[in-house]
């Protein structure tokens, strides 16, 4: 298949800015074409989707490394951001994030790539039941405190050893400006134990990332 990653990030860039950008992509191909080249097994899953450019970039990434039967699956309410709780800190309650499954899937037509499995609906109704068995990779795009929560307690028992979940929004003390999401960084203190095993991938003022490489361990998370 023809390498599109040029075209798309440029693309991405000017049309999603706000859920992809030149940090994030950079690291989301790093991590995931790692998972690919060690031979990880398990699907690719993310959770929060918007209208699918981390989702396309995430299947163009494992086409070119020739992962082509590596599936996708995506979940998301598409119906904009959750309320926000005590632990959300000042975020705004909403926000104008609201998709359609036709935005997912006409970008992957669009750039010839193969179409992901949505899973639409709350994660109270698509978490854990339509999880792969198995994960090598996830992106957690989940903004506030309960839904990231959930996410971790439905993925991190599904990971392969060697597994990798970045997840966007995470920033702890090592980072200047804060974190921009804290309850983000509260549900992963919550379920990991704190400090967290998340290394903080970036400290940008503007955007912020954590990786989670799973391995084998005798106790549980919560």
């Amino acid at each position: 298949m023809t390498d599109v990653r040029g075209a798309l990030r440029e693309a991405l860039l000017g049309e999603q800015p706000r859920t992809v950008d030149r940090g994030r992509m950079p690291v989301v191909e790093r991590e995931l074409a790692r998972v690919v080249a060690t031979g990880v097994p398990g699907a690719v899953v993310e959770f929060g989707c918007f209208r699918g450019g981390m989702t396309a970039w995430m299947r163009a990434v494992l086409e070119v490394q020739g992962s082509s039967d590596r599936v996708i699956h995506t979940y998301d309410a598409l119906q904009g951001r959750p309320a926000t709780a005590a632990h959300d800190g000042d975020l705004p309650a909403t926000e104008a994030s609201t998709a359609r499954t036709a935005d997912v899937r006409g970008l992957h037509d669009t750039w010839g790539l193969p179409q992901p499995v949505i899973h639409e609906g709350g994660f109270h109704r698509t978490l854990p039941d339509d999880l792969p068995e198995r994960i090598a990779f996830g992106y957690v795009d989940a903004d506030r405190y309960a839904s990231t929560l959930a996410c971790l307690r439905a993925c991190v028992p599904r990971l392969s050893p060697g597994a990798v979940l970045v997840i966007d929004d995470y920033a702890d003390a090592s980072c200047p400006a804060g974190p921009t999401s804290p309850g983000v960084l509260r549900a992963c203190e919550e379920f990991f134990g704190a400090p967290t095993p998340v290394a903080v991938a970036a400290t940008d003022a503007g955007w912020a990332l954590g990786v989670y490489r799973h391995l084998d361990r005798t106790a549980p998370f919560h």
